[in-house]
């Protein structure tokens, strides 16, 4: 910290300064333990430590830092960015500097080869969800829903027995769907479905999102109508509806990213169950929510091959 009112930025996303310089004013939205989100625009910012990892829009900060500038912060506060000085500035004197912070991006890699080497990937996957999250957000049971085989056996089966399951079901269909009206009937089932400021439901679709970007496998329409329905409706969280915008763009936070990266290169199991581990340890159930829905991409992958 240079003084007592001003707060330094370590990294920030490499997008972050022409998204200030499109939208130079705006406020706090939200506030949390490790962070606060700013509007500018029609754009969420978070600043705030990467205990999430490092995000698509995010400004990061030590610990100290953040816990310090939320303390000071009120929630509505206005703010303003200045280019020349790369600051921006909260009311109360309050300035959070880039200056001399490292810009970075969260690069994820094409899958190299036919979207079937994902496959041996789908029992582990099934694997570790199954002994380390006792259900997802929407209370899927996953042991019970997962029927995993012998390792060494990528056929992992779905046990369906209520309406949520079935609904999973419904939505590995519809990646590869052309039929806008079914899409749609089952992305409305999830998008804002579940608690907390990521709901279970969209968290799914962001992993599904993940599984497309190295991919490129889902149906075009089955991409537009989920793009159509958070920008034209109001049917999710802000926050959620930011980190849906940037999945659609092929943009997500480290944490997503690496697990993603590890799909696409071979004899990549050992990290690949730390990432997802790692991934898994994010939020209430933010992380198992979205592992959970890479799992299902990539079954839905086997079932369409």
């Amino acid at each position: 910290m240079l003084n007592q009112s001003t707060f330094v930025v370590e990294e920030y996303h490499q997008h972050i300064p022409l998204l200030l310089k499109k939208y130079k004013s705006g406020y706090v939205h939200s506030k949390f333990s490790n962070g606060m989100n700013i509007r500018m625009g029609d754009c969420l910012l978070f600043i705030g430590t990467t205990k999430n990892g490092h995000l698509p829009f995010g400004i990061h900060m030590q610990k100290q830092t953040v816990q310090q500038l939320i303390g000071s912060m009120k929630e509505c506060s206005s703010v303003t960015w200045n280019d020349a000085s790369a600051q921006l500035s909260f009311e109360d004197h309050l300035i959070v500097s880039f200056n001399n912070a490292i810009p970075y991006k969260n690069y994820v890699k094409k899958l190299i080869g036919s979207k079937g080497t994902l496959l041996p990937y789908l029992a582990e996957f099934a694997a570790v969800l199954s002994n380390h999250a006792e259900s997802t957000g929407l209370d899927l049971n996953m042991k019970q829903f997962l029927d995993v085989e012998d390792k060494s056996n990528v056929d992992v089966s779905f046990q369906v027995d209520n309406e949520t399951g079935k609904q999973v079901c419904a939505l590995m269909n519809a990646v590869f769907s052309s039929d806008r009206q079914e899409i749609e009937k089952v992305v409305r089932y999830f998008l804002g479905r579940g608690k907390g400021l990521t709901p279970s439901g969209d968290d799914h679709i962001v992993g599904l999102l993940a599984i497309h970007t190295i991919t490129e496998a889902f149906h075009p329409i089955f991409l537009q109508t989920v793009k159509d329905l958070i920008e034209q409706e109001s049917l999710t969280t802000d926050i959620s509806k930011e980190y849906l915008t940037y999945a659609l763009k092929g943009e997500f936070s480290s944490s997503v990213a690496n697990v993603m990266n590890d799909l696409t290169v071979t004899n990549r199991q050992i990290n690949l169950k730390k990432h997802l581990l790692s991934l898994m340890s994010m939020g209430h159930s933010s992380g198992v929510d979205t592992a959970f829905g890479m799992l299902i991409g990539i079954a839905a992958i086997r079932r369409n091959n």
